[in-house]
């Protein structure tokens, strides 16, 4: 994503800045960590008298995050109610299952440097990997779980809803409408080069309007709302899920955006910018590990309901995706970081094709789900 103007990073600021917080030793050495496009993340390394500990060190954009006081109040609240119930559970490595916040020296969740930036620092989750992709039918299996199992742990949360940090995010309608504006305005005269994919997203926001006619009435749930591989952190030597991270989009919304991402991302047969639109389908094997997976660690939380609309998360957000990279193309590449000219619109055809063949296999993800629903208790008090 494009950022706003920042005054330059380096490891030595970073650095610097970690000594803000209450961290067990003094920094020693900082390096980039990641290849995220929102946040500039460090790993900061102290020294204690046990030895070397290492922390991860962020500063927010708040281009993104317009109000980064209310995203870390969510992020305080949830890092607490995870802990709180792995605590409860008496799970003997909890410090590896769930983000834990260091507070700044002044005792708040985050330090306001002197240019107004946010910063936030967390304990770096050692002897564990994130991947950008899941080759292997077992790591979609894993990834899934954690986010099943997130949603679940999260679904007593207490006290009002969280704040949504990025309003409507999920509101497809409002994305379609977005692509419309755009196009009438045009002000890079880009339009009429891409009607026939703007028709056909109409085309398919159509169909799925019409079989989703049910699911407006899907309960709102505590949600990740960006769910993508690389944001579990697998164990390096088991492999298991040990931890969702990227917290950032933690709000209300339906179990829909969860699983439909982790489908668009990880049940596909191409990148996401793939050119050569043949080469984008449908992974029955890895799809059918990843709604195993999720039904595994959800449990008995999901609604009949919720169950029957799932074998359609993964068009929807392949579409909602393909509407989004659209427009933004037509106005210039202004949110979305670009890597080749008409990067936008590859995206944007590479997810328009995945939503088609997706929406195609609707009907086998379907059978799949089913099966799989048959081996998880019934949600309490749920219809049959």
């Amino acid at each position: 994503m494009m950022h706003e103007d920042h005054a330059p990073l380096t490891p030595a600021s970073a650095q610097r800045v970690a000594r803000a917080f209450s961290l067990e030793g003094e920094p020693v050495r900082a390096e980039r960590l990641g290849s995220g496009h929102i946040h500039d993340t460090f790993a900061v390394e102290v020294e204690t008298r046990a030895g070397a500990r290492r922390y991860v060190l962020q500063r927010l954009h708040t281009g993104v995050f317009a109000d980064p006081e209310a995203l870390m109040e969510n992020l305080v609240r949830v890092t607490a109610h995870l802990a709180a119930k792995l605590a409860r559970a008496g799970v003997p490595d909890r410090a590896r299952r769930t983000l834990a916040l260091v507070p700044e020296r002044g005792g708040r969740a985050f330090h306001r440097d002197g240019d107004g930036d946010f910063w936030r620092c967390f304990p770096l989750i050692e002897g564990s990997v994130a991947i950008d992709t899941a080759p292997a039918p077992e790591q979609a299996f894993e990834a899934a779980r954690a986010f099943g199992a997130f949603v679940a742990a999260l679904a007593d949360l207490a006290g009002p809803p969280l704040a949504e940090v990025i309003p409507h995010f999920h509101d497809f309608p409002r994305r379609l409408a977005a692509l419309e504006a755009a196009l009438r305005e045009d002000p890079q005269g880009r339009a009429q080069a891409i009607a026939a994919e703007a028709d056909a997203a109409r085309g398919s926001a159509e169909q799925l309007t019409d079989r989703l006619a049910g699911a407006a009435d899907l309960p709102r749930r505590t949600v990740h709302n960006d769910c993508k591989v690389n944001n579990v952190l697998l164990d390096a030597r088991t492999g298991e899920g040990l931890c969702v991270i990227d917290l950032d989009t933690v709000m209300p919304g339906t179990v829909l955006a969860d699983f439909g991402d982790l489908v668009r991302t990880a049940a596909s047969t191409a990148p996401e910018d793939e050119r050569d639109l043949e080469r984008m389908g449908f992974d029955r094997v890895r799809f059918e590990a990843l709604a195993r997976g999720y039904l595994a660690g959800a449990g008995s939380l999901l609604l009949p309901s919720e169950l029957r609309a799932l074998p359609l998360a993964g068009p929807l957000l392949a579409l909602e995706n393909a509407v989004r990279f659209l427009a933004d193309h037509v106005q210039g590449d202004r949110y979305f970081r670009i890597s080749r000219p008409a990067h936008n619109l590859d995206r944007a055809r590479a997810q328009l094709r995945l939503a088609k063949r997706l929406l195609e296999a609707a009907s086998d993800a379907d059978a799949v789900v089913r099966t799989l629903a048959r081996e998880v208790p019934a949600a309490p008090g749920s219809e049959s």
